[in-house]
């Protein structure tokens, strides 16, 4: 072997070692074929140095006109109870992109986003989605710049929106109402079921008007509101969430217009209590969260579609089990205060009763 051909395997030996050390340098959940297994409520830390790009950029990730999530990592995260969900990365040491997928596998494609976000915390990602518990969700966690990694924690927790107002009683209608903090549409809505209600229903202009008043300019401040209206099964068909006939309406002049193609989910405003259609979550205004409680004609119809059916013990139950994990009201049948094994007894108890009795 002769001075050159030495020199040249020195350097080939080199950029192996080189290429190897990169390639060990990578996150262990690199790729979207071998995410990183977690489960329930929990703070992953993670370091994203050596990451490479292997998603797909999608439009459901365009912010400040990029669409990419650079440098990503993956998670296949299983939901263990069904409710509003939160993930963030507050802590994160870089700026961050964060989007999650119904299912882990195969590797998601563009169209297969639920939920993303680019900054929320700072130049860091939080978003709310609603989970369903058992099922798998696939979590991308990467950067805004193609050259940017850093280090932090992913955030998991109940996603729950605080009560900012209520309990408030309508004396029209004697239904309950609650003013909850600035959240999604589908996290309000999901809230409220907790609670044993709907976003709010709107029947009629006097209804409007209380709505208006109470939760719109609650505590003096003009505020959006989000509203159970939405045509998300069927474009330009709206239907409220509680199933009530629609029928009233409050349209803002050139109203819905569903703008982007995205804009579902109907808000007031509280400045004048006429509707606009939006988007699920708003990044650009503060839409809060309403919820409406009423009286069922008969309790154990816990669906409200008529029927005392066995779907609604199921419903019950389901109700019961995410106000212990998340600290709601709904599955608090008895009304004590505290939901407990008590209450699935007496809901069941009543169930036979209004089947065999009726309501």
């Amino acid at each position: 072997m002769n001075g050159r051909q030495a020199s040249r395997g020195i350097v080939a030996a080199a950029v192996a070692v080189a290429a190897w050390s990169g390639a060990m340098a990578q996150p262990v959940n690199d790729a979207c074929d071998a995410p990183t297994a977690i489960a329930g409520f929990a703070s992953v830390a993670f370091d994203t140095t050596g990451a490479t790009t292997d998603g797909v950029s999608s439009p459901s990730c365009l912010f400040f006109s990029q669409d990419q999530i650079f440098n990503d990592t993956w998670y296949c995260w299983t939901a263990q109870v069904s409710g509003p969900t939160k993930m963030r990365t507050c802590t994160a040491t870089y700026d961050t992109k964060l989007a999650v997928y119904a299912g882990c596998s195969p590797c998601p494609e563009a169209g297969g986003i639920l939920v993303c976000n680019d900054d929320s915390c700072g130049t860091r990602s939080e978003l709310d989605f609603v989970a369903t518990a058992g099922q798998q969700y696939m979590v991308r966690l990467g950067s805004y710049a193609a050259d940017a990694t850093g280090t932090g924690t992913l955030e998991i927790l109940s996603g729950l929106t605080p009560v900012l107002g209520g309990p408030i009683v309508n004396p029209a209608n004697g239904h309950t109402y609650y003013l909850l903090e600035r959240t999604p549409w589908t996290v309000g809505e999901a809230t409220a079921v907790s609670m044993g209600g709907h976003l709010v229903t709107i029947n009629d202009a006097a209804e409007n008007e209380w709505v208006r008043e109470n939760l719109g300019n609650f505590g003096g401040t003009g505020r959006r509101l989000w509203l159970g209206y939405n045509d998300i099964a069927s474009e330009g068909t709206f239907v409220w969430t509680s199933g009530e006939t629609p029928g009233f309406t409050n349209w803002s002049g050139g109203e819905p217009n569903d703008s982007g193609g995205v804009e579902d989910y109907t808000e007031m405003f509280g400045s004048n209590g006429l509707w606009n259609d939006n988007s699920v979550n708003p990044t650009a205004v503060v839409v809060y969260g309403t919820v409406e409680i009423g009286t069922p004609s008969c309790p154990p119809d816990w669906d409200h579609n008529g029927v005392v059916e066995p779907v609604d013990i199921a419903a019950f139950i389901n109700d019961w089990f995410t106000s212990v994990s998340f600290g709601g009201v709904a599955g608090d049948w008895d009304n004590n205060g505290v939901v407990e094994p008590a209450d699935i007894a007496g809901f069941i108890n009543a169930w036979f009763n209004a089947v065999q009795n009726g309501c």
